[in-house]
Parts: C-alpha cells; sequence; structure tokens
C-alpha cells in the first residue's frame, strides 16, 4: 500500500485539525505467556521487527481561520499532511529452563529459546500542516523507530507472561 495518494486531496471547509510540530508517539503492546519451568533469560532484551507497508500518507486541505495583526480575521487555505493505516509487529523475548531441570533441545548446543507476541497498531495522525504546499513523503524507517521499549513481569497465580510495550515514533517532516 505505502503509496502517496493525490486522489485523496479533497477540500473540507473548517475541520477541527490539530497540528503540532511534536512528535507523534503511538503506543503497543502485547503480552507472551511463559510455559511452566521456564523462566526470562537475564538481562533480556526484546527483539522487534514491524512492517510500514500498510502505512500511506494523504494530503488534505481545509479552512481556517486565523487572526491577523492589524486586518482582523482572515481565512487561509491550510494543507495537512496525514498517515493513515496500521503497523503489524512481531516481538520476541529468550527464556531458558529454570534451575538444573532434565531439558532436550533439537540444536545440542542450544541453552534458550526465543517466544513471540504479535500484534497490529492502528495509525491516524497528522504528520505537519502548512499554509504552503507539503511534500510527497514515502514512510519508511527514517520517519518510524521504536522508543521506550519496555518488559514487565506479571504473575497471575501459576502463570507467568511479560507485558512487552513502547511507542512507534513519527518523526516530523
Amino acid at each position: 500500500m505505502n503509496t502517496n495518494r493525490e486522489a485523496s486531496l479533497y477540500y473540507q471547509p473548517e475541520l477541527p485539525v490539530h497540528c503540532s510540530d511534536k512528535n507523534q508517539k503511538v503506543p503497543f503492546c502485547c503480552v507472551v505467556s511463559i510455559p511452566h519451568g521456564f523462566e526470562l533469560v537475564s538481562p533480556s532484551h526484546p527483539k522487534m521487527v514491524y512492517i510500514l507497508d500498510c502505512l500511506a500518507t494523504i494530503k488534505e486541505m481545509c479552512r481556517k481561520t486565523v487572526q491577523v495583526d492589524d486586518c482582523g480575521h482572515a481565512e487561509v487555505d491550510l494543507h495537512v499532511l496525514k498517515v493513515k493505516g496500521c503497523i503489524p509487529f512481531i516481538i520476541n523475548i529468550e527464556v531458558k529452563p529454570k534451575g538444573n531441570r532434565e531439558t532436550c533441545f533439537t540444536d545440542p548446543h542450544a541453552k534458550e529459546i526465543s517466544l513471540c507476541c504479535d500484534g497490529n497498531v492502528c495509525v491516524d495522525h497528522v504528520l505537519k500542516c502548512s499554509v504552503g504546499s507539503l511534500p510527497d513523503v514515502h514512510i519508511d524507517c527514517q520517519y518510524v523507530t521504536v522508543c521506550d521499549l519496555q518488559m514487565r513481569p506479571v504473575h497471575e497465580g501459576a502463570c507467568q507472561f511479560v507485558k512487552i510495550s513502547g511507542e512507534f515514533q513519527f518523526y516530523s517532516l
């Protein structure tokens, strides 16, 4: 998908558009169940992969009323660049058998194994607003990164889980 859709350039009067120069962040999280007899490898650092092909940039235009010094109110065309779509992702963590259990691996050199969770985050964010024309943008790893990646163990009775959370950060153009 990941296309710039000029066909979606359209006019809407007085849209409620919230423009900000701040970096946009979209939260995500997933939960990994850790089987009985296993524990997290320490130190543990989750690995993550995410796909940006399901995101598209869309240009919109609306009329905004602004206050002009010594002139009163004036209407201007506001160009808005949005990113819409979804980001599918997979996160894995390393676990190992607890203690000195009789453990068999198909790889005789292995002492750890990966567990994973997956998810999909919906995105509908304003990237940039301008009274002038906006650039065509191809969303790639330069514009979307992962920040604040954290793991938190969760115990419920005999069950143990790891909640992995973070944010996708969209950088300003």
